[in-house]
């Protein structure tokens, strides 16, 4: 659904009226219009989503199987622009409640917000959206009167959202995902396998938990278009707050926030130190924290899952190798590795992914103790499609079946 055929928050509120209502009569009245104009939003309506929405009798207007789908997707909507108008310091009034405001709030308002949010300028935000920077100041402020607090602050390169003000274009961009959603759903009891799904993927993620199930779940859902972005953890995390993603696959991370983000550990793995086939401590059969500090190593970079892992081993050695390289791409690692002395520190899985390659070989050492989690983190108070649910189970499934084969094998007696 584009920005040209998007319902307007009018048109929804008053399909969520005549839901409530179950008469066209009744709405008209509570919402101030003429029984046609009810009628045209609705048929407007029904014909954006696709679907029809109100199923009409003599006795009143009921609320179609589709319809029921849709309107809990609104009423979803609707509460979380007043919860995010209640966060941004709106208050309610005996003569202005939250809803009285909410209702006088636009789509083009909530678009031109979030692109000002997103943007350097006024002249780009009027870019990404297609209208005059006219059109946007004036929506912007008519905004930023309609809620009786400042949205914006001039700066020396522009006007721009004050930190309020991004934050509130974050959760009313939020909310607006629930119409896309309440239409993917409406299409999914119809039998349309589709959708869309967007994965935030860490490294290694993609590589031995995430690359399976998108293949699984694209065989059970023909339809779907499926987008995985790639970064660090701080990126992604901040892509999972602003709704760009749904889910993030990968290692968990202790810095985010749990009242905004909630993670769900999966399969844990210990840490080997890792070297080049041949490396001259390979010709040990158990090795010690001296032979470790006479070579130079791998850093994993700072914010890294492993670099916890990675400073705490090192702190245990009395005299700290050198350790002039950091990164966290795998293939990268093994290059270096694979040309070189040096050593790096890799967790299970991830040496049984590189491993294939036939060019690294895990050293006798003791276990390092510290071991890392791998899970997938989702977005706190969101209510996942069938679909979302259906990927979710899926890294449940794969995630179980990984650990069940790197258990420790118990010795007959």
């Amino acid at each position: 659904m584009d920005a040209a055929s998007d319902p307007s928050l009018r048109h929804l509120r008053v399909f969520e009226m005549v839901s409530r209502l179950q008469g066209v009569r009744k709405a008209a009245d509570a919402v101030h219009m003429s029984q046609p104009a009810v009628t045209q939003a609705i048929t407007k309506l029904e014909s954006q989503v696709g679907a029809t929405l109100f199923e009409r009798r003599s006795k009143g207007t009921y609320l179609s199987p589709e319809g029921e789908i849709f309107v809990a997707r609104i009423r979803l909507m609707f509460a979380q622009i007043e919860e995010a108008l209640g966060a941004f310091g709106v208050a309610s009034t005996k003569v202005r409640s939250l809803a009285m405001v909410a209702e006088r709030i636009t789509r083009p308002q909530i678009r031109g917000l979030s692109a000002i949010a997103d943007g350097r300028s006024f002249a780009d935000a009027a870019r990404k959206i297609g209208i005059s920077q006219a059109s946007l100041h004036r929506a912007a402020r008519e905004l930023e009167r309609n809620l009786g607090k400042p949205l914006f602050h001039n700066t020396a390169s522009g006007v721009i959202t004050t930190r309020g003000g991004a934050e509130l274009a974050r959760r009313l961009s939020l909310a607006m995902r629930e119409i896309e959603w309440g239409v993917e759903e409406i299409q999914a009891a119809a039998g349309v396998r589709g959708g869309q799904l967007r994965i935030g993927a860490l490294p290694l993620a993609g590589s031995f938990l995430l690359a399976p199930v998108i293949n699984e779940i694209t065989r059970m859902f023909p339809d779907v278009q499926v987008q995985v972005r790639t970064g660090d953890g701080a990126l992604l995390a901040r892509s999972l707050q602003l709704g760009d993603i749904d889910f993030v696959v990968g290692m968990v991370r202790a810095s985010v926030d749990p009242a905004e983000i909630e993670q769900e550990e999966l399969v844990s793995s210990p840490y080997v130190v890792v070297a080049r086939r041949g490396h001259p401590l390979t010709r040990k059969s158990r090795l010690s924290l001296s032979d470790l500090e006479r070579y130079e190593w791998i850093a994993p970079m700072a914010g890294a899952a492993r670099r916890a892992a990675f400073d705490e081993l090192f702190n245990t050695m009395k005299r700290k190798p050198s350790a002039n390289v950091e990164t966290y791409t795998l293939s990268t690692i093994r290059l270096l590795l694979e040309d070189s002395d040096r050593l790096a520190l890799l967790s299970r899985f991830e040496f049984e992914y590189e491993k294939g390659a036939g060019v690294l070989t895990a050293l006798p050492i003791l276990p390092i103790q510290k071991e890392h989690a791998v899970g997938v983190s989702r977005r706190v108070k969101w209510t996942p499609t069938a679909l979302h649910l259906t990927f979710l189970d899926l890294v449940r499934r794969h995630a179980a079946k990984i650990a069940a084969q790197n258990a420790p094998k118990r010795k007959a007696a």
